[in-house]
């Protein structure tokens, strides 16, 4: 099992959040927005699993994360989107990709059974031959809950059968005969066959920023991914996660540090500044906007800070500049061997990618949805031969 190949980041695209304006909606999209993350030397992509979106506002409302303010004078934005379900998605992907690797930030825990989600997890690492990476979360969003008829136990019960979720996927992935006795699951000769390609299974990754979650991760995860932290709250959790590790009998290096934050490079103000409004309800450590010589800079420090993975989340990737830039800018000035760029220095050189500035950014959510289908009769995604991702 691979998490980080070399000393080289991680740099993960996150192609669909549950805020508005951060997903990415129809399926040809998603595959020309990956096939451009590949080109440019993401290593990987990554979906939420949710079934509603929110406005950035309701969202840190919703999550618990402390907002930056209360912005006014923003026009009205609509309170859900079109958004496709995170699994199926990913899966579809696997079949359109060629090097990056898969990752979910993060599956819900309590919307699937773990020992289900233990064998869809194993299919899908053996369709992508081993490129999955699998983030699992407590699950927060109440009102995606009631509006699904999914009930939603306490926090404390939600954490708890976390924990012992992570241990059923294990067992599922790893036992000839899986048996398991706990107080939310039962296992009873639960095979997985076809098992996982990596060996001894595919990474797994929490979400989440408390303590006992961070404690659950150093025992039972391969990775932690926190939200919107700046790198001096990354480095003054380093000593808890040690000594959570430790306490676990792991080594503290074995656990890989992810941080998810917004990406926009851009040498325009009033476009920094627009976005900055925008989003002004996430946090401002979680904000990564500017010129890209300022952006590289911010990375850098969390680097220092012990993060190995990032997870960026572009703002109106259809229809900005943003990941051309990332690709052209910064990826180059902080990852070894990237010069990928440098064969497309305008999209031309990716089949499609030229389609993320031809986009009507005016465009409802119904017409968007409608033009989508009609993009699916007309695109039809070439099937490709995987290849493992060294």
């Amino acid at each position: 099992m691979k998490i980080a190949g070399s000393n080289d980041p991680h740099f993960g695209l996150v192609l669909a959040l549950t805020v508005n304006g951060l997903a990415v909606s129809s399926y040809p999209d998603m595959v020309t927005v990956s096939r451009a993350a590949e080109h440019y030397g993401f290593d990987s992509i990554w979906l939420c699993d949710h079934f509603l979106t929110v406005s950035p506002d309701d969202y840190v409302k919703d999550a618990g994360i402390g907002s930056q303010s209360a912005e006014t004078g923003r026009e009205p934005r609509p309170t859900s989107l079109p958004l496709l379900e995170g699994w199926t998605a990913l899966t579809a992907l696997a079949r359109d990709t060629t090097r990056l690797r898969l990752g979910t930030s993060v599956l819900c825990n309590s919307y699937r059974h773990p020992s289900v989600l233990a064998k869809m997890a194993a299919t899908l690492d053996v369709i992508s031959e081993g490129r999955l990476d699998l983030g699992l979360g407590a699950g927060w969003f109440q009102r995606e809950f009631e509006a699904y008829g999914i009930p939603f136990p306490p926090v404390g019960d939600r954490v708890s059968a976390l924990a012992e979720a992570l241990e059923v996927i294990r067992t599922v992935w790893t036992e000839p005969n899986p048996t398991f006795a706990g107080r939310f699951y039962t296992l009873n000769g639960a095979i997985c066959d076809p098992p996982p390609i990596q060996r001894p299974h595919p990474p797994l990754w929490i979400g989440g920023e408390g303590d006992r979650v961070h404690r659950i991760a150093a025992k039972l995860a391969q990775g932690l991914n926190v939200r919107w932290w700046s790198p001096q709250q990354v480095s003054q959790r380093r000593g808890f996660l040690t000594r959570a590790c430790e306490s676990a009998g792991r080594d503290p290096s074995s656990l890989q540090l992810s941080v998810t934050v917004l990406l926009a490079p851009t040498d325009s103000a009033a476009d920094e500044a627009r976005i900055r409004l925008e989003f002004a309800s996430i946090p401002a450590s979680g904000l990564i906007v500017g010129h890209p010589d300022r952006c590289a800079e911010r990375i850098r420090e969390y680097l220092d800070g012990g993060v190995t993975h990032f997870l960026f989340t572009v703002p109106r990737v259809m229809e900005s500049d943003y990941l051309h830039a990332i690709g052209r800018d910064i990826i180059p000035l902080l990852k070894s061997g990237s010069g990928l760029h440098d064969r497309c220095p305008r999209y031309g050189a990716v089949p499609g990618v030229d389609r993320l500035h031809r986009r009507r950014p005016s465009a409802g959510p119904r017409d968007g949805h409608r033009a989508g289908a009609r993009r699916r009769i007309r695109y039809r995604a070439g099937r490709t031969h995987l290849s493992l991702c060294a």
